[in-house]
């Protein structure tokens, strides 16, 4: 069955479709992250796969921005679901597999906005509200926002 697909089906046209697609999507959220992020944020840029994995200026803690985030109508992963350890809490994985450039843009733009006021709000208030430290992430990482990427 699998053989018969594969040689009666346009199976090579459809990944080279679907790589154009993801690079597309892949490269506007990597384009607005380097755009409106705030200075301190990193993140990797992926050379496959549907997700970049973002890491927060110290002291901020993904898991305990998600409610605002999730109000600012943008959502993403915490970094803490991918430690076994409990680390992760300066991390997050954002996905660009589903949305359309534009709205990729438009989510990246409303994080940024989230970061900056947990930031600030970290500045004001201290470190007890911006929650836990973070463990250890990724090495491969962009940054700071602007910089080169690496490939």
């Amino acid at each position: 069955m699998v053989g018969e697909y594969l040689a009666s089906q346009p199976w090579r046209e459809q990944i080279k479709v679907f790589r154009e697609l993801y690079r597309e999507r892949r490269d506007a959220m990597l384009d607005t992250l380097g755009a409106v992020m705030p200075e301190g944020c990193r993140w990797t840029r992926p050379g496959g796969g549907f997700y970049v994995w973002l890491e927060l200026p110290p002291g901020l803690n993904s898991k305990s921005m998600l409610p605002r985030a999730i109000s600012s109508r943008v959502a993403y992963v915490p970094g803490t679901g991918f430690y076994a350890d409990g680390g992760g809490a300066e991390h997050l994985r954002l996905s660009y597999c589903f949305p359309e450039p534009a709205r990729i843009r438009e989510g990246i733009r409303r994080l940024a906005e989230v970061v900056d006021a947990e930031t600030e709000i970290r500045a004001t208030f201290g470190p007890g509200r911006a929650g836990l430290p973070g463990g250890a992430g990724p090495v491969d990482l962009t940054g700071p926002a602007g910089g080169p990427a690496s490939s």
